[in-house]
């Protein structure tokens, strides 16, 4: 900006080639591309251009708010050439630029963050953000929803792993249950049947035939009421009550009911509910 001033406030200074663009000044030093004549038509209006740059530049006591910019000082030199080198440059630049921008907001107690009930309109449409938002909740339950039936396929694999290798074990138990079984009779007969229907001799696994000793407390062995016998009723209610006593001497317990009602030699002997009168007296006649 300095160099334009000094041209334009001295016109002793000429330019020979006003219309050379930049492109065509960096290939004249290579002196591969001929360079185009200039314009005739051309007019160089250094008030004009004075006055227009005065119009756009900045006042020299303008305050910084309106400028908002930092001069950041390269200490060392750049290799534009190395990519990595070039764009962490840019990158030290713009920190160092955010921390003196925050440094000069605090001291001159300008606000700088954004309100918390501050909402910027969208670029997006609310119906267009509905159809993101309903595809997006479409795909996260199709994703859901396979997770499910890859982990039900785990579990049942699995479960059927376990189901047959629970059923190896019981057939494979039951196999040398058995085969116990044999050896036992086997020596019981080779004993010549000394023990006399003893099952205490051991089997091959040191473990002798044992009766199951688990009844149920007040249950007798040959009630198949369970114990409702012995209640007075059924159980349901509390003291004694004659209707389900009545009906318990009538039909029982659930208990053997095969057989109940036939006669024997007692009652056919028993001629005490017999009577020869009858209630409902037949109206033929009896033959001579």
């Amino acid at each position: 900006m300095a160099r334009n001033n000094e041209a334009l406030n001295n016109p002793e200074i000429e330019d020979d080639d006003p219309m050379v663009s930049e492109s065509e000044s960096e290939s004249e030093e290579d002196g591969d591309v001929k360079l185009s004549q200039p314009s005739k038509t051309a007019v160089l209006n250094k008030a004009g251009l004075l006055d227009k740059l005065a119009d756009i530049s900045w006042p020299e006591n303008i305050d910084w708010i309106h400028k908002l910019s930092f001069n950041i000082v390269q200490e060392q030199p750049v290799d534009v050439n190395d990519d990595l080198t070039r764009e962490l440059a840019f990158y030290n630049q713009a920190l160092e630029g955010a921390k003196q921008a925050f440094t000069k907001f605090q001291e001159k107690g300008l606000p700088f963050l954004r309100p918390a009930d501050y909402y910027a309109e969208m670029v997006k449409s609310d119906t267009h953000m509905e159809k993101i938002k309903g595809r997006l909740l479409a795909e996260k339950k199709r994703t859901e929803e396979a997770d499910e039936r890859r982990k039900s396929r785990e579990n049942k694999k699995l479960a059927k792993e376990v189901q047959v290798q629970k059923q190896r074990e019981r057939a494979k138990q039951k196999k040398d249950d058995i085969e116990s079984v044999k050896t036992w009779r086997k020596q019981r007969k080779q004993s010549g049947f000394a023990d006399d229907g003893d099952l205490s001799m051991a089997f091959d696994d040191g473990k002798s035939f044992e009766r199951s000793s688990k009844k149920r407390p007040g249950v007798a062995p040959g009630d198949r009421s369970g114990g409702k016998a012995r209640q007075g009723g059924g159980g349901f209610k509390k003291g004694f009550d004659k209707k389900r006593d009545r009906k318990d001497s009538k039909f029982g317990f659930g208990g053997r009911k095969g057989m109940k009602k036939q006669n024997t030699a007692e009652t056919t002997n028993d001629f005490r509910g017999f009577s020869k009168s009858s209630k409902f007296p037949s109206n033929k006649k009896q033959k001579v």
